[in-house]
């Protein structure tokens, strides 16, 4: 081992001594220091998925309190006019009720329909003016709703041969006394189910 002697000083001191660190100091500090930070980016890490999961989870409440009302607005408003009837399925639906017609800038007589697609796991508003049925024109998007895993349309009829009033899969053009709407929802922990019942003010 080397040696120096300190000035005015007849004590010899190790040549190490003058170092700050040494190398196997530097090395566990880097080590804590890198065992910290992956603990700190863990913990932020799991913190924004935890917020962003609830975030994501009331903007998707949201969005469906708002399509559930506008569906219900639209049902209320239904109304039979030609060439525009009423007809609907399990999957699918379409009436005359009251849109916003983009040619007047007002509200006007159109038509709405709503369509589940299965397999994108999607459910769609459409809307049309009367000028657009009349011209044939596609269905316009409006209000869209995912991660649906199961939907259902209903419709209540009373029937004169079993005198009775029954909830039916399809309507024959006939407009029901009142629309189900039966749904499941995603939410990226568990399925959330839904119902909303319509009754029609001018059926009957």
């Amino acid at each position: 081992m080397r040696f120096i002697q300190r000035r005015n000083s007849k004590s010899l001191v190790p040549l190490y001594s003058k170092r700050s660190f040494t190398f196997i100091e530097m090395l566990i500090v880097t080590v804590m220091l890198s065992v910290v930070s992956l603990a700190v980016y863990a913990s932020l890490s799991n913190g924004i998925k935890i917020w962003q999961r609830i975030y994501n989870k009331q903007a998707q409440e949201e969005e469906l309190a708002i399509f559930l009302d506008r569906f219900s607005h639209d049902i209320r408003n239904s109304q039979q006019c030609v060439p525009i009837v009423f007809s609907g399925t399990k999957d699918t639906l379409a009436f005359g009720t009251v849109v916003n017609s983009p040619a007047l800038q007002m509200a006007a007589v159109g038509r709405v329909s709503y369509c589940y697609n299965q397999e994108a796991g999607m459910l769609e508003r459409g809307e049309l003016d009367y000028s657009q049925v009349y011209n044939g024109r596609t269905p316009i998007v409006t209000h869209s709703l995912k991660s649906i895993k199961s939907f259902k349309f209903q419709y209540y009829y009373y029937s004169k041969e079993d005198k009775e009033y029954l909830w039916k899969d399809e309507c024959n053009k006939e407009m029901p006394l009142a629309v189900r709407m039966e749904l499941e929802s995603w939410d990226g922990t568990k399925n959330n189910a839904f119902t909303r019942t319509v009754s029609i003010p001018i059926a009957g």
